[in-house]
């Protein structure tokens, strides 16, 4: 308000609109304060614009008490909503997309599975209206016939009370039959019947069988009313069932939030008005396996849920190993996955390293697949590996996917001590530095000085790390830069059946002491040799403490088993204690799958196949991969020829002409392109037959020369020729094999 003079000299109020002059959050401040002071008036409207809510008479100095918030039930979430105890007027589930197209899918699914068994149904059907006709022929007679009165008379015939009795019974029978058949319901029943059958005798006789049958309907609708009667009579624990159980609804189709629901309320985790809030779309991967979350209601868990893991699997209709729950953003948030099928039930996936044309040790060994089908690398450089389990349950096979991988390195340098003996790692020996074969006591005592040499060699390794600049050793570990500039390959120590090469040690006159030397050293290779690039890798049926001592059990970081017997022998091979937490491999009862228990936990695994014929070629193409890297020694060099002469020459010209065989007058022509001076060449007037008897003698003369002593031949066979004929000659494959390379 503001003022101004009039013309008498006096001053006159004047109204001025200051609203004008404020910005608008000043004036939305202005407008919240004064609907409050309004608010706060003993005589305050309540409206739908204010919220106003009428109090009592103010004091002179109203307290901020006085103020009210109006709680909005739209802007509440979740959390809130269940702490003031509202429940949505609508689920959410409700209007949920794709809770919806989860159905629509358990729908179709269903639909599709009760059309498959519709004959079944048709033979169900037929068989109950059977049972509903006898049934309803049998009461129909009873009651129209009175022939409990007969049992009656049979009884008391039985019992010997008199003639009289009987004769009794039997007129209260006729006298009750009677009064029956008379009876409205009886007599409109029977009017019924016949008038349906008459009607529909002539329907047949006029439109003929087919207009007929929609007319019998009601008819085998109450045969099968009445049989369907008398079966869940027999059967009062409610098994009888008209319809099969959709596999889809209940294990094998989609998994949806009212399934969910119900298993959580079967197991009494949620009560009867909770449920579960899914989150997003459920997901399938490439495999058929669907992953979906929801929210758990207000004071369950997930670790609650997890504790009844067992029990919600059955509730669902599915074994405990088709599902996975974890923990999603907060504890209420549940992770379920589901198998498509059960885990492990078909074939095991094919090795890599099946077709790898080589491999490299530092970069793991891809070993097997778990339940959830994700890829299990181990990487072994930095932990030895134990194998055990019983026999014929794929742990050889096992062993071997390690041995694979160390095969394809050509830098990789392989051990082998088979205790067992039998031909399993025979491809081995064509690539192994190192060779023992059988449990005899020289083969143990070799076993020994082997575990000497190599902590020999483990020593030197360490001395010639710490002489090594601080650049090149970060963490005094072996590194591929290392091992290639300074003549340290991998060591991978192949013991199969470990425990007989202790059963011949202890068996001797001091075998305890020697037993307790040869164990201290293996535990001793096997905790510091890994930081310098010796990786062992043993069998063992059953570890017990007596065959395999827990001194050298305890530092083997992983350790995996094929079934076992019982938990005793699956904790002897995985560890104390496994069993009691869920990972045992008693009664595993499958080939190729086993648990595998590490430094990070422990898992079921289907390990990758490997064939005994593929592992053969594996091996064959390590061993050439050691020839051309010049990496072949020990045990598996020894049986190499010196090639020069005329066999290296034949190698040559089947590397230039890139074929399997070669017939003689094909070798000798390769040869004269090798060496014209050589004299292979057709000489100047010499006829073919005379050239081909010519260079063919000199051919078996130089290879028998080159051969002379070492007790092998190589013989000509019929091959095809260059020029695409049949004739004598040879085969790369014989070759390859004389020269042993």
């Amino acid at each position: 308000m503001s003022t101004t003079e009039t013309e008498h000299g006096e001053r006159e109020a004047q109204l001025v609109d200051l609203t004008a002059y404020q910005d608008p959050e000043t004036l939305l401040r202005l407008g919240e304060l004064s609907r409050t002071a309004a608010q706060q008036t003993e005589n305050g409207v309540a409206d739908l614009f204010t919220g106003t809510v009428r109090l009592g008479k103010v004091e002179e100095a109203p307290a901020e008490a006085g103020t009210f918030e109006q709680l909005d039930e739209e802007e509440l979430d979740e959390d809130e909503r269940a702490s003031l105890g509202l429940r949505p007027i609508i689920p959410e589930t409700f209007l949920d997309a794709g809770v919806w197209r989860q159905r629509r899918a358990v729908w179709l699914n269903s639909a599709a599975f009760h059309a498959t068994r519709s004959p079944v149904y048709l033979w169900r059907f037929i068989k109950t209206s059977g049972i509903g006709a006898r049934v309803g022929a049998r009461d129909a007679w009873s009651y129209l016939f009175a022939t409990e009165y007969g049992e009656l008379a049979d009884k008391v015939r039985r019992a010997k009370a008199g003639a009289e009795h009987i004769a009794d019974l039997r007129a209260d029978r006729r006298k009750e039959a009677k009064a029956r058949r008379r009876e409205p319901v009886t007599v409109y029943a029977l009017t019924g019947c016949t008038s349906y059958a008459a009607a529909v005798i002539a329907l047949g006789e006029t439109w003929g069988l087919v207009l007929t049958a929609p007319a019998l309907i009601p008819f085998f609708g109450l045969l099968y009313v009445l049989g369907h009667r008398e079966l869940a009579r027999r059967a009062p624990d409610g098994s009888f069932a008209f319809l099969d159980s959709t596999g889809g609804a209940d294990h094998d189709g989609p998994v949806t939030d009212e399934r969910i629901t119900n298993a959580l309320r079967e197991i009494k985790l949620l009560t009867a008005e909770q449920e579960i809030k899914p989150v997003g779309l459920a997901t399938r991967d490439e495999l058929g396996n669907t992953t979906l979350e929801f929210k758990l209601p207000a004071n369950v868990i997930c670790k609650a849920l997890k504790s009844k893991a067992e029990q919600f699997a059955g509730a669902l209709g599915l074994s405990l190993e088709r599902i996975d729950l974890s923990q999603g953003e907060t504890p209420a948030d549940v992770v379920l996955w589901v198998s498509a099928t059960v885990p492990f039930s078909g074939d095991a996936p094919v090795s890599p390293l099946v077709d790898a044309e080589r491999w490299s040790i530092w970069d793991g060994v891809p070993f097997a697949s778990n339940r959830k089908g994700l890829r299990k690398t181990l990487q072994l450089l930095w932990s030895s590996m134990l194998f055990g389990g019983a026999q014929g349950y794929g742990k050889t096979s096992a062993m071997r996917v390690p041995a694979a991988a160390g095969a394809l390195d050509p830098q990789c340098r392989m051990l082998l001590a088979d205790f067992k003996g039998g031909a399993d790692w025979e491809e081995l020996e064509n690539i192994a530095h190192r060779v023992i074969i059988g449990a005899d006591p020289a083969s143990v005592d070799e076993f020994i000085e082997l575990v000497d040499e190599l902590i020999e060699e483990m020593d030197t390794r360490f001395a010639k790390i710490r002489r090594m600049p601080k650049a090149e050793r970060p963490d005094m570990r072996l590194t591929p830069a290392m091992a290639q500039a300074h003549g340290m390959p991998v060591l991978m120590f192949l013991i199969d059946e470990i425990q007989e090469a202790f059963g011949v040690v202890l068996a001797r006159k001091d075998g305890l002491k020697e037993f307790a030397a040869l164990v201290e050293k293996l535990a001793r290779l096997i905790r510091r040799g890994r930081a310098c690039g010796l990786i062992i890798v043993a069998a063992a049926q059953r570890p017990s403490a007596k065959s395999v001592p827990t001194d050298f059990r305890d530092v083997i970081l992983k350790r995996y088993s094929v079934h076992t017997v019982d938990d005793t022998s699956s904790d002897m091979i995985l560890g104390d204690g496994q069993a009691k937490r869920g990972h045992t491999a008693a009664g595993l009862g499958r080939i190729g799958v086993g648990i595998l228990a590490e430094e990070a936990g422990s898992e079921k695994l289907q390990v990758d196949l490997i064939t005994p014929q593929e592992f053969e070629v594996i091996c064959a193409r390590g061993r050439a991969l050691r020839i051309e890297a010049g990496t072949l020694t020990g045990y598996a060099a020894s049986g190499l020829l010196t090639v020069s002469g005329i066999l290296a020459q034949m190698r040559a010209a089947f590397e230039a002409a890139g074929v399997e065989e070669l017939g003689s007058t094909d070798i000798a022509r390769l040869l004269h392109q090798q060496d014209p001076a050589a004299d292979w060449g057709q000489r100047d007037g010499e006829s073919d037959k005379q050239w081909s008897s010519r260079v063919g003698a000199r051919l078996g003369r130089e290879i028998e020369e080159a051969l002379d002593g070492s007790g092998r031949s190589l013989d000509r066979v019929k091959v095809r020729t260059l020029a695409g004929t049949e004739g004598r000659g040879f085969r790369r494959t014989d070759l390859t094999l004389v020269l042993g390379a």
